[in-house]
């Protein structure tokens, strides 16, 4: 995440792999920290925002601890607090319900949450030590079965935050419209975005009075507005032995429980068989809780709110990897998805 500061400019400007090895120091610096080896086996499991590794034991002693994920957060996104809440609510969860969560594992000082540094990496930055899930994600050419999975889960982390009853007050980043497409929103201007031409962006003005009017008009009582993951796509499920796993709630915040729904269709919203996508997450949803008839009838509205947030997303990160590999057709689906939202709202 870019920082105003100019050494984390320069560090930003490194190629990826001197960013990963100055990051891994950092990661190893965390190891003791925790009651682990210096010399542990460390492997990068993601790097995007965040940095996330793979700790084994070292080759001499492979029996000395389980498997460990560390997180080296992003700097100047998620503080020490929101932090907290997360891991609050994901180990609520693995209590409650019968989701899978990646429990975290505290520090020597009794701290989940631990603060580091290294002279090589410009920002000292957050880490987080989790339990490593065994598991695959869901089977990627029967859409329909992931869906309804994506759906029940999804439902299930809703009632159980209605029902919930935090430690300690809530911490965690607002999803609301500004800060979710706004010009200063958490993952930037959507006009940043390098593939837009002049009648997209024409077509992306209109419409965004629209959604504003429409999320304004739906509100935020809590039964519809609440604690969301907020990322819950089939890539953030592991199946494993036949109970299921949600993992990577770093963006969870308060949004409307339909975001999750959009979530899930990200990157796919025009896809031929989107329709049938949400219809599968629908059913999997009803057998736990429902959503009220407001509610789902601004379903093309919070999709097309996570649309423009991606867009806003690809524009920050245009030369990642990642943002690289979901570039190739979004402006245009971007376009059709606001060109059908004008004709039905406009």
């Amino acid at each position: 995440m870019n920082t105003s500061t100019p050494a984390a400019t320069a560090f930003d400007a490194l190629p990826v792999t001197e960013q990963l090895g100055r990051v891994k120091n950092l990661a190893r610096q965390a190891l003791p920290l925790y009651g682990l080896p210096f010399d542990s086996d460390i492997s990068l499991l993601n790097y995007s925002e965040n940095a996330t590794w793979l700790v084994k034991p070292p080759p001499e002693t492979p029996n000395l601890f389980p498997k460990r994920v560390l997180r080296i957060n992003r700097p100047g996104y998620n503080p020490r607090p929101n932090i907290n809440t997360e891991l609050d609510w994901v180990l609520a969860i693995r209590r409650d319900t019968p989701i899978i969560t990646a429990d975290p594992i505290p520090g020597l000082d009794g701290e989940f949450v631990q603060h580091i540094w290294h002279k090589d990496v410009p920002q000292p930055r957050n880490c987080v030590l989790l339990t490593f899930l065994e598991g695959v994600q869901p089977d990627e050419t029967n859409r329909r079965a992931a869906f309804q999975l994506l759906g029940d889960v999804t439902a299930r982390l809703h009632k159980h935050v209605l029902n919930w009853r935090p430690p300690r007050p809530l911490h965690r980043l607002l999803w609301n419209f500004d800060n979710l497409i706004g010009p200063n929103a958490y993952w930037g201007n959507w006009r940043d975005n390098p593939d837009l031409d002049a009648p997209t962006r024409a077509l992306i003005e209109r419409a965004l009075p629209l959604i504003q009017k429409r999320v304004t008009a739906l509100g935020t009582d809590p039964d519809r507005f609440n604690l969301i993951h907020a990322d819950l796509r089939d890539a953030n499920l592991l199946i494993h032995n036949g109970q299921v796993a949600a993992i990577d709630f770093d963006d969870c915040g308060f949004s409307w429980f339909m975001h999750d729904l959009a979530a899930a269709l990200s990157f796919m919203e025009t896809a031929p068989d989107a329709p049938d996508c949400v219809d599968a997450w629908f059913t999997g949803y009803n057998k736990i809780r429902t959503l009220s008839k407001p509610e789902r009838d601004e379903l093309d509205t919070f999709i097309l709110l996570r649309r423009l947030q991606l867009t806003a997303w690809i524009g920050s990160h245009a030369d990642t990897a990642q943002a690289r590999s979901v570039r190739p057709g979004h402006a245009a689906g971007t376009a059709l998805l606001c060109e059908k939202y004008l004709r039905k709202h406009a």
